[in-house]
């Protein structure tokens, strides 16, 4: 009976010592069958290459699944807007040799699709071959599993690129994106191809380059290389040699049915040495478990930091798919920095920090802190190196520069404002470990003082006036560096930079210059309005995003937004904001009247912390109902818009905790749970448990919280209340309560 006992206490203890596998949970799908631009193929978390089919008119992620495919290419942006980026290095797998003039073969019809947090599979049916991929840091190992023919290719592209091939910006020789240079070698001895080439196009479009090495499981038959569709049998290498030239290289394999041709291809912007040293270290072998397996257990260990339960599995796979979205940009490319020598972290591909900064980067600290740590370490690098730390920082280039659409002026550095000097201010409030602080504010202090534009800066306006900006977006761009400017305040304070403080946190108010107590829409009145340089106002509608009669698409006084959501925009003045609007009774009538119609788009950042400000008059009840109907338009295929690099993904898994911080500060704001029981492990081993009782469909409202077992009666919290782990509870009810409508936010 004893041995009996024995027997089921290792069994039991065997199976719950199992690590679960969240990975089941994230669907690649979400995404890209709707909303969201995000691509299909798999990566690891922050991994630098990022694998996945290309088709004709696909988006910034590169693929339609509506179209046929055209090969599989080992690098791309996920979740963003604009012009898109990469899609260097196709692989085409096809019987018969076909390329045509503009490189790409015969597009192929599709079927068998499976797409995997660790995992793509496809058969490209025209040809019946079956394609597999799986991906590590910087590598991918392939399997094309192809029928009887002697015949059987692998071609590889140079050329192709998603500016130029997919999003197709524009035509002819200064099209989107093209290569301007580069090189393919072929070392048939020893079944490998390498190359590198140099790009312009797409966002951040300043040339870059990258190189890559492969390797096939088979002897090639036949080999060769290709230009501008001429094929050349058996010669070995071919260069580009003029502006948006097309080149590559084949290799051919005689096959019997269902047999495997493997290529392992990696990806470097440094060197091909490098691409080489990362395909032995990370694919040794040419077993594709072994590699999924390994992708897995890294996904597994990210994941695994926030634990949802009480919820179907609709709701997990919504979850956990948001989460995943989170850890794909920016990247990792430590050892990889293709400009200077450095022992910093190098992290690569923001598109763009006006993006992320709100969401991605708090939700780091808490489930990632060295990931944060990293980053702005490699910022203070970049600073040291460049000069500067701007916005979008991709392929290695530290600006956005668009030649092909318009000769922009001065001030295209950055999509919003100075937003680094948000992510680091971040960082500093909530103590990362790790940083130089000093060093940092050289860099905050840098932007604070000659980033800004000059319209700005000049004799410390505080304000833009309107058409004196040479990009526009006089408004917005205010309204984004008075919170800089906070930010930048609240380091300097902490550091003892007395005069800094006072000077950023004074320039940070005047904001309410632009401030029209006059301007009327919709019934309500006092706005946001573009102001000119002799203090009279423009004509302006509150509900559009330009002054009428403004020519071009940059001559806008708001960027992505309207004077509706640029008004709420000020959480470092909440307190004024809430005064201009009439008091709280007047901001909470007007928020939700601007909530019910619409005029709040929760598909985009400027939006993200809105509903949110309802706390700031004394009624949580509102954020928390506003934040559970914006929930609901994240379904199991899309997200309310383009996904951005993280920024939709974590707004949903901060709005399934219950807290959304306020990022720049040491604050969040309580909008309640969406689970019975949410567990989150911090960086440092220690945990945030979100608990709540009678939480149901209808029991949405708080009616009382404990924090650590004491009564919490306020509807936010500081970062260091939390920060050493905390057990947050919570009491729902169907009916709104008194709870948290005293002890206000500052």
């Amino acid at each position: 009976m004893k041995k009996v006992i024995l027997v089921i206490v290792i069994i039991l203890f065997y199976s719950g010592s199992q690590a679960q596998d969240y990975t089941k949970y994230v669907d690649p799908w979400m995404g890209v069958a709707g909303k969201g631009n995000t691509v299909i193929g798999p990566q690891l978390p922050f991994g630098s290459v990022n694998p996945s089919p290309d088709t004709p008119e696909g988006q910034t992620d590169g693929y339609n699944s509506k179209e046929k495919i055209r090969g599989f290419s080992q690098l791309h942006l996920t979740g963003a807007g604009g012009p898109g980026k990469y899609g260097q290095f196709l692989l085409s797998p096809q019987i018969g040799l076909n390329v045509l003039e503009d490189g790409h073969d015969s597009n192929k019809d599709s079927s068998e699709e499976e797409a995997k947090i660790d995992y793509y599979k496809v058969r490209l049916s025209d040809d019946n071959i079956l394609c597999e991929l799986s991906p590590t840091e910087h590598s991918v190992l392939y399997n094309f599993t192809f029928p009887k023919s002697d015949s059987s290719y692998v071609i590889i592209d140079l050329g192709h690129n998603i500016p130029g091939d997919i999003t197709h910006l524009s035509t002819g020789e200064n099209r989107g994106g093209y290569a301007e240079n580069g090189t393919v070698t072929i070392d048939v001895e020893r079944k490998k191809i390498s190359g590198w080439g140099s790009y312009w196009g797409g966002w951040s479009a300043e040339p870059f380059s990258v190189y890559f090495t492969l390797e096939f499981s088979k002897p090639l038959k036949a080999f060769g290389t290709w230009k501008d569709g001429v094929i050349n049998h058996n010669v070995q290498t071919e260069s580009i040699d003029k502006k948006a030239q097309r080149i590559g290289a084949f290799a051919g394999f005689e096959t019997e049915d269902d047999e495997l041709i493997q290529v392992k291809i990696s990806v470097s912007f440094k060197s091909v040495e490098n691409a080489s040293n990362f395909l032995a270290q990370e694919i040794p072998s040419w077993e594709m478990d072994w590699v999924r397996e390994k992708a897995r257990e890294k996904w597994n260990d990210r994941l695994s930091r926030i634990k949802i339960d009480g919820v179907d599995e609709t709701e997990k796979k919504i979850f956990y798919s948001s989460l995943y979205q989170t850890m794909r940009m920016p990247r990792d490319r430590t050892g990889d920095n293709p400009h200077w020598d450095s022992d910093a972290p190098y992290w690569d591909d923001h598109n763009c920090i006006w993006d992320t900064w709100k969401t991605v980067f708090p939700l780091h600290t808490l489930i990632n802190e060295g990931v944060v740590k990293d980053n702005v370490l490699a910022f203070i690098d970049r600073y040291k190196h460049n000069g500067q730390v701007l916005d979008a920082f991709l392929a290695g280039n530290d600006r956005v520069y668009q030649w092909w659409t318009v000769e922009l002026p001065y001030y295209f550095h950055n999509q919003g404002g100075d937003n680094v000097d948000n992510v680091i201010a971040d960082a500093y409030v909530k103590n990362v470990k790790g940083i130089n602080w000093e060093q940092a504010y050289e860099v905050v202090n840098f932007q604070a003082e000659k980033m800004r534009t000059n319209a700005y800066l000049i004799n410390d306006r505080g304000w833009i006036p309107f058409r004196t900006y040479e990009y526009a977006f006089d408004c917005s761009r205010t309204m984004e560096f008075a919170y800089n400017d906070f930010c930048a305040a609240q380091m300097a304070k902490g550091l003892g930079k007395q005069a800094d403080y006072e000077r950023y946190l004074n320039r940070s108010g005047k904001w309410t210059t632009l401030w029209n107590d006059d301007l009327e829409s919709l019934g309500y009145s006092g706005f946001i309005n573009p102001k000119k340089m002799n203090g009279s106002w423009a004509i302006y509608d509150a509900a559009k995003d330009r002054v009428d009669h403004s020519p071009g698409s940059f001559d806008r006084s708001f960027y992505e937004g309207t004077s509706w959501v640029y008004s709420y925009n000020t959480p470092h003045d909440m307190g004024k904001l809430i005064e201009l609007m009439g008091g709280k009774e007047k901001y909470i009538e007007r928020l939700q009247f601007a909530m019910e119609n619409d005029l709040i788009d929760m598909g985009n950042e400027p939006s993200f912390l809105i509903p949110f400000s309802f706390i700031y008059a004394g009624r949580p009840d509102l954020t928390t109902f506003w934040v559970k109907q914006n929930r609901k338009k994240y379904t199991a295929t899309s997200f309310p818009g383009d996904e951005d690099s993280g920024g939709m993904g974590s707004w949903y898994v901060f709005a399934s905790l219950g807290i959304f911080p306020v990022a720049g500060q040491d604050l969040y704001l309580i909008s309640g749970p969406s689970s019975p029981s949410i567990s989150l492990t911090q960086e440092n081993g220690k945990k945030l448990v979100v608990e709540s009782k009678n939480l149901s469909k209808e029991n949405i409202y708080i009616q009382s919280a404990t924090l650590n077992g004491k009564p919490l009666n306020r509807a936010w919290l500081r970062h260091s209340e939390i920060a050493s782990g905390a057990k947050l509870k919570f009491k729902m009810g169907p009916k709104p309560s008194d709870w948290g409508t005293q002890d206000l936010p500052e």
